[in-house]
């Protein structure tokens, strides 16, 4: 291919992904970015009540009804799974829960080209203090705070979805059907 007919089927290519940006957008009532995306679905399954602001502090917004009602949650959306998460540091008032939704696991070299598909592969659900608490356990000089490095048995515990593990709680199929909405099967 030329490569003005490259940049011309790069344009359009463009063209089509900020339309579709623009529904996103319209539809979430926000920017069209991962982590809105995240946020908005994340409510829409579990029953949040997120906060007004975007720029909440401590979390992202309360849980309504079921067991975990009235707490607090700090929602997580990666396009990968690389088992790191951004914590509140040891200093900060942090939520009650972190609700962490990905994409697919992190490929040790992804090929050249790959894309970061807004798809939900797995959920997590941490008790925020237990989290800290077991991360300290397992290294007490470890730092708590952005990209902090959680080990495999604590997600694997933690997995409420596709996989109930975590007896924090429990998906629903209403909850589970609208995770599948989202998955690389649906999507792709």
């Amino acid at each position: 291919m030329s490569e003005a007919g490259c940049l011309t089927d790069l344009a359009c290519a463009v063209h089509k992904k900020n339309r579709a940006d623009a529904r996103v957008a319209r539809l979430m009532a926000k920017q069209a970015l991962p982590g809105n995306f995240g946020e908005f679905v994340a409510a829409m399954v579990f029953q949040i009540r997120l906060c007004r602001t975007a720029n909440q502090n401590a979390f992202d917004g309360v849980f309504r009804g079921g067991t975990l009602d009235g707490k607090t949650v700090n929602i997580k959306y990666k396009t990968r799974h690389d088992r790191l998460l951004s914590l509140k540091k040891d200093e900060e008032a942090g939520p009650d829960y972190y609700l962490v939704m990905t994409g697919p696991k992190k490929r040790a070299k992804p090929p050249l080209g790959e894309i970061r598909s807004w798809v939900i592969e797995s959920v997590f659900l941490f008790d925020a203090t237990a989290l800290v608490c077991e991360l300290k356990t397992l290294n007490p000089r470890k730092k708590i705070g952005v990209a902090a490095g959680v080990p495999v048995e604590l997600w694997k515990k933690a997995m409420i979805y596709p996989n109930g593990v975590s007896p924090l709680l429990s998906v629903t199929n209403d909850q589970r059907e609208r995770l599948a909405l989202f998955s690389a099967a649906m999507v792709g």
